[in-house]
């Protein structure tokens, strides 16, 4: 049997084993195995996890504000490389540094390793934003987190250091043994410290209850576990030679994993943007479904396999097309749902324009893929062009994305600003650069191709075209990078933002299920969403019965609030005076957009309106008297019913009408 087949089993078996034991437990070990979890990410290694910041949402930070100077550094190295392909002898003077540049391979390997891991620190740190939501508001450690996205940095800047210390940065790896062994240790280590990531994850969905794992979480999960198998499918084949196996684990890390950290980004912050939710639930399984039972086609290589194996191959990447089209049109349509909403968030824009122009970017890569798969090189350099255009401009908007929706929520602080330029430079410019250097490319080949020895080559304008676009590119990161600094200086002063949210017409409820409150907020479900339920209802009296488990019931629920003050009353006047909903008041409180709102959110909406009566103390105790359930924040139904027996005790109608 082929190795590749083995290893195909092995991978997919894996991810099958992982989410069956996510979605069903480990049975009575589970609560041993978390908190051995837990003391190995907050005690290990011991002193040095305690000195970073473990306040919820600091993990997802140091990873996005990484991912976000990686970023703006592949935007530098991603413009140079094209200058040079216009003009090899533009970094020549760099030579004095010992660097010889030839072809400007150094240079384009240097690209490509800096993009990646950008894309990885970038999704990974909006993606566990998404994971922290669904569990209990926090990663399981952010300390733990924030430490492993700092030694992943310094193994990215040792990658590119170490050849130069020890002199062999321009010897081939097969002429030195010991680069070989530096560059297959690194790639262990890549993939070492992502299993505390993994472990991280695992236990912050835990704490989820009865909550569904959301879409983003699975494909966060079963993005960092074939990662961390990839990279010791890597090292194992490059040190026992097994082309096939390191073949295969180098398709998965730059197939699957990016894919999937694409997915887990998109999948969250176009939902949440829009208020309302997923479009096709099919959908949504087949791109999570498919996604690991084919073949991407970005950066596809050839292999040395039996033929009967190059046509099943080619067979999964053709396929492989499926599930990112299932995928692409799915998020597409969400946010054509609630466009009011996404137009309104930088974010979310971003992410539209990424899933938009995926499909193209992915169909670019399966011919150019195949070509380069099957060996023939007919279209030379164009399968490198589309591999690093789809990663600059889909990966790089979805790295902005991630970064202006989830870092203010990990922050706590609004977005400093709103304006989506860097997005279209992002676009624009990846989009516009890509097609010239294509020209180029297929300008080089026809030359080349031609037979002709006198031929004169015109490729060099379209990459100078290509390179002076793809400035664009760089200058989005830039602007990007200013704007998470900015939001992460600023002073922790909440703003309100009198805005109304458009919530669903109608939900339907499964009979026999059961759900939450805040389980359904998350799925756009307002005051005003009508309820349809299953047939299986039974009627008494002309009410709908709804039929409650028993799970949901709490016995140390307050069943009224305590008594309103008059500054509360002043409030609910002002509100019923400007004809303001319950949803609009609570989504303008809401300021994090996680469907809570805590005292400090409620003290700013009573300071918004000028009724000043109210200190941080009070404001917290009456909270604490609406709060039904306990949680020490108010939901929507929660802040309803505050609101509808003050008007009731308090015989509160529009002054106009008084």
């Amino acid at each position: 049997m082929e190795t590749i087949l083995i290893l195909a089993a092995l991978f997919i078996g894996s991810v099958y084993l992982m989410s069956r034991a996510v979605e069903n437990g480990v049975g009575s070990v589970g609560g041993a195995l978390r908190q051995i979890g837990l003391f190995v990410l907050k005690k290990n290694p011991p002193g040095l996890v305690d000195v970073f910041d473990d306040r919820a949402g600091s993990g997802s930070r140091t990873w996005m504000n990484f991912g976000m100077v990686w970023l703006t550094l592949a935007g530098i190295l991603g413009f140079l490389d094209g200058w040079h392909r216009y003009d090899p002898a533009a970094l020549d003077s760099l030579a004095s540094v010992g660097w010889s540049y030839d072809d400007g391979s150094a240079l384009r390997d240097a690209t490509g390793n800096v993009l990646r891991m950008a894309l990885m620190f970038g999704l990974v740190g909006a993606s566990l934003v998404a994971v922290s939501r669904n569990g209990d508001g926090r990663l399981a450690s952010e300390a733990n987190a924030s430490l492993v996205a700092v030694l992943l940095s310094a193994v990215l800047v040792a990658q590119f250091l170490l050849p130069a210390i020890f002199g062999f940065a321009d010897i081939d790896t097969e002429a030195n043994p010991f680069r070989t062994i530096l560059l297959s240790l690194e790639t262990l280590v890549l993939g070492l410290l992502f299993i505390p990531v993994l472990v991280n994850v695992l236990l912050t969905v835990s704490t989820r209850e009865q909550e569904d794992l959301s879409t983003s979480s699975w494909f966060l999960i079963m993005g960092v576990l074939v990662h961390i198998m990839a990279m010791m499918a890597m090292f194992f084949g490059e040190l026992a030679d097994a082309d096939q196996v390191a073949w295969f684990g180098e398709r998965v890390a730059t197939g699957w994993v990016p894919l999937a950290l694409m997915f887990a980004v998109g999948y969250h912050v176009v939902p949440m943007a829009a208020q309302v939710p997923i479009w096709s639930g099919t959908l949504r399984s087949a791109s999570m479904f498919f996604l690991f039972l084919t073949v991407p086609a970005l950066s596809l290589t050839s292999v040395d396999a039996s033929g009967f194996m190059t046509n099943l191959a080619a067979i999964l990447v053709t396929l492989g097309i499926l599930p990112v089209l299932a995928g692409s049109v799915n998020i597409v349509m969400t946010g054509m749902k609630g466009l009011a909403s996404v137009v309104e968030n930088p974010g979310a824009i971003a992410g539209l324009f990424a899933f938009l122009l995926l499909p193209f970017f992915v169909v670019g890569t399966y011919f150019t893929g195949m070509d380069a798969f099957v060996g023939t090189g007919e279209l030379g350099s164009m399968a490198h062009t589309v591999n690093m255009g789809l990663l600059f401009t889909v990966g790089g908007l979805l790295t902005l994305a991630g970064v202006y929706a989830n870092y203010p929520l990990a922050v706590g602080k609004p977005l400093a600003n709103s304006s989506s330029l860097s997005t279209w430079f992002v676009a624009v410019g990846g989009v516009s650069a890509t097609v010239a250097y294509l020209i180029g490319d297929f300008t080089k080949n026809a030359v080349m191709n031609s037979g002709v020895e006198d031929a004169v080559s015109a490729d060099g304008g379209f990459y100078l075209t290509g390179s002076a676009l793809f400035y664009l590119v760089g200058i989005g990161a830039i602007l990007a990078s200013l704007t998470v600094i900015r939001t992460g200086i600023a002073p922790a002063k909440k703003s309100m933002d009198m805005t109304s949210a458009q919530a669903m017409s109608s939900y339907t409820l499964t009979a026999g299920s059961t759900t939450t409150i805040r389980n359904l907020i998350g799925r756009g479900v307002g005051v005003d969403t009508e309820l349809v339920v299953s047939e299986t209802t039974t009627k008494i009296g002309g009410s709908t019965v709804i039929a409650v488990d028993a799970a949901l019931h709490n016995d140390e629920v307050k069943e009224f609030p305590v008594k309103a003050s008059d500054a509360l009353v002043s409030f609910v006047q002002y509100l019923t005076n400007s004809g303001q909903s319950v949803m609009d008041v609570f989504m303008a409180m809401d300021i994090d957009h996680s469907g809570r709102v805590d005292s400090d959110e409620f003290l700013a909406a009573l300071v918004k309106t000028e009724i000043k009566e109210l200190t941080a103390m009070d404001a917290e105790a009456l909270v604490a008297g609406m709060d039904l359930d306990g949680d020490g924040q108010l939901n929507l139904p929660e802040l309803d019913i505050a609101i509808a027996q003050i008007k009731r005790d308090h015989n509160i109608t529009p002054q106009e009408e008084e």
